[in-house]
């Protein structure tokens, strides 16, 4: 084994292959938020174009935007004694938008989009490795896992591992505990290796 790859110190050419590879996964992870975010958008348009009530669908003016819906919390606490004391109370009042729907008059609440970045997406598919990792008998009947991971096919476990340190914060302790160099190297082509 050679001395650098045991004490994980890559020459500038290795590391330069690093963050090539560490930007092809940001690549893959791009694409997938991509699609995640259009199949939103179409489940948006197809939620808020129809009237859940009559089926009446958004052509002209049948179906419009409101801001309509109301929703409040209140609090009243208080005490006494003797016949003295205090009472003390607060309240919120929210808007939120809602559609409506012209035919019929009801009102529903409009589709709210969820951004997915691509560092979304990586933390769940490292995430997702780490589970694999942990019991890969019970994790590979989750196929969305295994499809998920496959944005790390053909990388350098160490893009991994620099992914894993970049994002810590996110990781479960089982992904930090299984994702680690030798683990990987098992799995993974190593930029130290030929």
């Amino acid at each position: 084994m050679n001395l650098r790859k045991l004490l994980y110190f890559p020459t500038k050419e290795q590391q330069a292959l690093l963050i090539v590879d560490v930007q092809e996964i940001m690549v893959r992870c791009d694409k997938i938020a991509s699609s995640e975010y259009k199949d939103q958008k179409e489940a948006r348009e197809s939620h808020d174009s129809i009237c859940p009530n009559c089926h009446t669908r958004k052509d002209g003016n049948n179906i419009v935007d409101k801001i309509r819906q109301v929703q409040g919390k209140g609090k009243v606490s208080g005490s006494f004694y003797l016949g003295f004391g205090s009472v003390v109370g607060n309240m919120e009042v929210d808007t939120g938008e809602v559609n409506h729907c012209n035919h019929c008059g009801n009102e529903w609440k409009k589709f709210k989009v969820k951004y997915i970045s691509k560092t979304d997406i990586v933390r769940v598919a490292l995430n997702y490795l780490g589970e694999l990792y942990d019991n890969p008998e019970r994790n590979k009947k989750f196929s969305w896992k295994t499809e998920a991971v496959q944005v790390f096919d053909g990388c350098y476990a160490e893009s991994i591992i620099a992914l894993v340190s970049k994002n810590s914060h996110y990781m479960h302790l089982i992904t930090k505990k299984h994702l680690t160099v030798s683990r990987l190297r098992q799995n993974f082509k190593s930029v130290f290796d030929g």
